[in-house]
This record gives structure tokens, C-alpha cells and sequence, in this order.
């Protein structure tokens, strides 16, 4: 009977696996205006403070929808300062080089700022009779008042009750280390979940149902959009891993986490909380380690005493393929 059972379970996970996890989000996705281009006007310019919005109702809409999905409660509000916002959004745009430029320019279509958004950002795609050609940012100003090494630092930490432990990030030298380069690392993840939609990497996020297993990128590391080949042997606790949540012991666990880490295909552990974040975070990985030559630098302190490093794993051997498809991104 056990015998039945499990092989009558193995081929139902596979028939799930070989259809996708429902996607909650497809029908506000496709129902909100901004996913229409006729909605977006003067894109031909290249002068940023065009494309840069403060929350209007439209905006409001979608996102109080993906709230409403989420079952959270939040709602957000428009920027009472946002020509200084805006400064601060300038000079990060402003201060991308390179080929990525030109895929922010074409790709990029529009970015809103807001307060009590409920997180950092959310990312939206924008169509084209039919077809996913870019996409837009909502950023809220109150999650993002912090400078570079601390914003990544507190981001980090968030996964984890406050203890003895506690982990230091340093993704800028201190001449670099600005607001505006935090909200530059936080613009090119989401700019990865936009890639990760036009550049047919994974499933669309237009389908009800989402699978990752035939996907090139995903399919050393990832079953499903929530479950990793390694969930069940060699990173036990990624499941558990929640950012914002402050759910798991830092104290008891740090060692089951970060030393583990170098034994997967995630570069980051924000790269391990889904196949959603191990496109994008692979992707501003590579931008800010591999192109920019950026420092990225994590380190473990007991009592404020170094106890373990690493560096962002962007660069290791079993993300070869991977870096292959970000490399035909930038460099078509």
C-alpha cells in the first residue's frame, strides 16, 4: 500500500510540476491599465525625471489589488516630498553605465514613488498587443531612507530575531556608500524581474498557471517557483527563510544558512527565497559584482567579532550557465 501511495504521489507531483504552481497574480496583472502601452507617452526620451511619477490612482489600484491577493492590509499614499525623492531617483538612474543603460532606457517605462507601500518595491510588466515589452518600479520612500551598506545590512538581518548574532553587508566602498546607490542596487533587482518577463527566462507572470521545468535558468536549482532540489537534504531551513518576517534564530541557525550556501546555486540567500529572487538577485549580482566590480561583502559578528565571511557567489562554478544567459541579456 505504501508502495501505491507513493508512487501514485510521485506522479501527481509530477503532473503539478509539469503544470505550475497557480499564479495568484495573473488576473491583476493583466487587468490593470498600467500593463497597457497605450498608457505610456514620450518614451522616444532619454531625460529620466520624465518617467518618474508620483503614486496616482492607477498605481494606487494595482497595488492595493497584489495587497488584497497577499491578504495584507497595507495601502499606500503619495509622496509628500517627492521632488526630493525624485533628486535622489535621478541620481541613480543617472548613475548606471555601461550596456545596461541602454536595457533600462528601452525597458524601464516607468517609475512610481509612494509611502506605506508595505515593503520595499513591486515591479509591474507592461504589454504590447500581446507581447511583454517592459515594465514599471513603485518604490516607497520610507523603507528606502537608508544608505547603501545599511539598507542591504537591515534587509539581511530582517530574516532574523535579534540575538547575540548579526550580519554586516557592505556592498560600497564609504565614498559610494549613498542612498542613491542602495536605491540603484534595489532598481536593478527589480529591473530583473522585468527582464525575467521580457526575455522569456522563466513563465510569464500573465499565466494562470506558472512552471519552471523546462527553464534553462532555473532548472539546477528549482522544482517549482517555492521548491528547491535542496530543500530536502542539503539547505533544510530554506523554506523557513523569510525576509521581513524576524522568524529564525540567527543564534542557533547562522551555520545552517551561509556555510551552506557555497554548496547550492544561490549566490545570495535572498536568491534562495524563490525562483522569482534567483533570477533577479542573480542579475543585479552580476551587474554590481561581475561589471560594475563592486565589493559585496557579508560578515557574520558574535558580540560586534567577526566570526564568518563570504562574498556574494555570483561567480562560482555551478552558476556558469547562468551567468551565460545574464551575458546574452547585456551583451546581445
Amino acid at each position: 500500500m505504501f508502495v501505491v501511495f507513493l508512487l501514485v504521489f510521485e506522479t501527481f507531483y509530477s503532473c503539478k510540476e509539469e503544470l505550475g504552481d497557480p499564479n495568484p497574480y495573473a488576473e491583476v496583472l493583466s487587468s490593470t491599465p498600467l500593463s497597457k502601452i497605450e498608457n505610456y507617452v514620450g518614451l522616444g526620451s532619454e531625460d529620466w525625471s520624465l518617467r518618474i511619477y508620483n503614486l496616482d490612482k492607477q498605481a494606487l489600484d494595482y497595488v492595493n489589488e497584489l495587497n488584497r491577493v497577499d491578504g495584507f492590509t497595507e495601502s499606500p499614499s503619495p509622496v509628500k516630498n517627492f521632488e526630493t525623492f525624485k533628486s535622489t531617483l535621478l541620481d541613480a538612474l543617472n548613475s548606471q553605465t555601461g550596456p545596461v543603460v541602454s536595457l533600462l532606457q528601452k525597458k524601464l517605462l516607468r517609475i512610481y514613488v509612494c509611502e506605506n507601500l508595505g515593503g520595499s518595491a513591486v515591479t509591474g510588466l507592461i504589454r504590447k498587443e500581446g507581447k511583454s515589452i517592459g515594465g514599471f518600479v513603485i518604490l516607497d520612500v520610507n523603507t528606502l531612507n537608508r544608505n547603501a551598506n545599511d539598507w542591504i545590512s537591515y534587509k539581511e538581518n530582517s530574516t532574523f530575531q535579534k540575538g547575540n548574532i548579526k550580519i554586516r553587508i557592505r556592498i560600497e566602498e564609504e565614498k559610494q556608500n549613498t542612498k542613491a546607490n542602495a536605491l540603484s542596487y534595489i532598481l536593478l533587482h527589480e529591473f530583473g524581474h522585468i527582464l525575467s518577463e521580457t526575455e522569456n527566462i522563466g513563465p510569464s507572470f500573465f499565466l494562470a498557471k506558472r512552471s519552471f521545468k523546462n527553464s534553462e535558468f532555473y532548472k539546477a536549482a528549482w522544482k517549482s517557483e517555492k521548491v528547491s532540489y535542496f530543500d530536502d537534504s542539503t539547505f533544510i531551513l530554506r523554506p523557513q527563510i523569510r525576509f521581513y518576517s524576524e522568524s529564525l534564530s540567527l543564534d542557533e541557525n547562522w551555520e545552517k544558512i551561509y556555510p551552506i550556501l557555497s554548496k547550492t546555486p544561490f549566490p545570495t540567500l535572498y536568491s534562495a527565497t524563490n525562483a522569482d529572487d534567483f533570477f533577479a538577485d542573480s542579475f543585479v549580482s552580476y551587474v554590481h559584482v561581475v561589471l560594475n566590480k563592486k565589493p559585496w561583502e557579508l560578515e557574520i559578528l558574535k558580540n560586534n567579532k567577526s566570526i564568518f565571511r563570504m562574498e556574494n557567489e555570483i561567480q562560482k562554478d555551478s552558476l556558469l550557465e547562468q551567468r551565460k544567459i545574464i551575458e546574452k541579456i547585456i551583451f546581445p
